[in-house]
């Protein structure tokens, strides 16, 4: 019986070594001391051999189970990047120095728009309007560079829309104004208002005369299409505008208009922007709204597209008289 069992019992440490759980391989070896130093169920003859292999499946089951992993625990997954550096930037001093500029200049990729001008800063203002989820401040390039040796070079290791997600040890850049600050300020410009230039002369038609409209701009100290305004500072940079017109539209006093056109009209014959008539009318107030776009610079460099529309209020009125010509026929005789 003892050769028996001590036969299953080395049958059962292989399979408790073959199976991965040390809780197996313990019992198992627990077993045994206890088999070898002759310590068996109190019945040896038939009902000793059931408990003993009983007790020997017990085991195997225990080892078997411990060894599958557990379908309900969470996956492991490695630690991420960020999550190490959070983990070893209490223990080790950062071996790097940071800095931030903004995404224009030579080291500019490309354009927004597709362009190859890689002299401004155009794709610093736009490009996080295309990002997800979009955003209207400004890209910066993240720099980076090994504080040992002394003058290590600068390398470009990523990019950030705005400050919020760079690294706490780059100092902050100079404050620059977003694409919708610059917006907002050109909107803010002393715009001159244009008025309506009527043909023929004298503010008077007549019905079912052609009469033509053109849009002018007054002599005064307001800005209009074609003058570039004073130097604006906003924040850390000088900004200039180049106003440029939109578009019109006529409003000719007797319900009706041009719609928006772009063209500023003229006189007779050349002008494009004309009306008819169709009956007299004493006092036809003539408008013309005029939107204004353009471009801005900053610190004297390369022009850029504004993207926005300055909406003129309150231009001036044109009165016209519209009156009916009548056929007479006189006598000689007076």
């Amino acid at each position: 019986m003892k050769t028996q069992a001590r036969s299953l019992t080395v049958s059962a440490l292989i399979a408790a070594v073959l199976l991965p759980s040390q809780n197996a391989v313990a019992q198992t070896f627990a077993f045994w001391h206890g088999t070898s130093a002759g310590i068996l169920p109190s019945d040896t003859k038939g009902k000793g051999k059931k408990n003993f292999r009983g007790r020997f499946s017990d085991h195997a089951a225990t080892a078997q189970a411990e060894a599958q992993p557990n379908p309900e625990a969470p996956p492991q997954r490695p630690a991420s990047l960020k999550q190490t550096q959070r983990e070893t930037s209490g223990s080790s001093p950062d071996p790097f120095d940071y800095k931030l500029t903004l995404a224009c200049g030579q080291n500019r990729v490309r354009g927004v728009d597709g362009s190859d001008d890689v002299t401004n800063c155009s794709y610093a203002l736009k490009a996080c309007q295309y990002r997800t989820p979009p955003s209207n401040e400004p890209l910066y390039y993240i720099w980076q560079r090994k504080k040992t040796p002394a003058n290590s070079p600068w390398q470009i290791v990523g990019d950030t829309c705005g400050t919020q997600s760079a690294p706490a040890a780059a100092p902050p850049p100079p404050p620059v104004p977003t694409l919708a600050q610059i917006q907002q300020a050109f909107k803010r410009l002393p715009f001159s208002k244009p008025t309506v230039r009527i043909e023929p002369r004298g503010n008077v038609t007549l019905v079912n005369l052609p009469t033509y409209y053109e849009a002018t701009w007054p002599d005064d100290t307001g800005l209009q299409p074609g003058e570039i305004s004073q130097p604006v500072q906003l924040l850390s940079w000088s900004v200039e505008f180049k106003i440029s017109s939109r578009s019109y539209t006529f409003h000719y006093g007797d319900g009706t208009s041009s719609g928006k056109v772009e063209d500023a009209g003229g006189g007779y014959p050349d002008g494009v922007i004309k009306h008819t008539y169709g009956k007299p009318i004493g006092a036809a107030k003539v408008t013309v709204d005029s939107q204004l776009t353009g471009q801005f610079r900053v610190n004297g460099g390369t022009w850029i597209d504004i993207d926005t529309i300055a909406d003129l209020q309150d231009e001036p009125v044109t009165t016209l008289a519209v009156k009916e010509s009548k056929a007479r026929l006189y006598s000689n005789d007076g």
